[in-house]
This record gives structure tokens, C-alpha cells and sequence, in this order.
């Protein structure tokens, strides 16, 4: 799968180019082959999904601040995944 850095779950109150960058050139150029959307609401589901992890349960084992639902709207902005790994999520209705 391709390098993932911005998430984008459900359907976002405000478009994603305005969240991720600083501009359209820069939403165009950068970003957007960087983004991935999806309806899953559970995040150690997509980081499997993404290729992140192997398996749901290795989450569970070794990162368990990660094992959370995203029901809600929000932004969580350099949410740390692993060592040299940062995502940038946006969740929608």
C-alpha cells in the first residue's frame, strides 16, 4: 500500500485541504496522494487495514493507547504511531 499520513473517516465538517495543508497548491501537489479515506470508525482496524500493523491483537499487546473508537467529530493532529511514524486524522459524521 502507499505512504499514508492523513486519515480522513466519514464525511468531514470542513474538506479535508483545509485541515491537511497550507494551501490548494500544496493540497494538490502533496497531500492528497498522501490521504486515505474511509467509513471505519475503529482506528487499530485501519492501521491494520494500512498495512501499519499486522494484526489487530499486536496492537492490543503493545499499544494499547491506540485500541479507541472515533465516533465523535475531530481532529487528532500528530497522533504518534510508532517510532518515525505520525498520523494526522480527520473524522467526519
Amino acid at each position: 500500500m502507499k505512504y499514508v499520513e492523513n486519515i480522513v473517516i466519514g464525511k468531514p465538517i470542513l474538506p479535508p485541504c483545509v485541515m491537511f495543508a497550507s494551501d490548494v497548491h500544496d493540497w494538490i501537489n502533496n497531500e492528497i496522494e498522501k490521504t486515505y479515506y474511509t467509513n471505519e470508525r475503529f482506528l487499530p482496524k485501519i492501521l491494520v487495514e494500512l498495512g501499519i500493523y499486522p494484526s489487530i491483537s499486536e496492537i492490543r499487546r503493545n499499544k494499547p493507547n491506540l485500541m479507541i473508537s472515533l465516533d465523535r467529530l475531530d481532529f487528532l493532529d500528530n497522533l504518534k504511531i510508532s517510532k518515525k511514524r505520525r498520523l494526522w486524522i480527520l473524522v467526519g459524521e
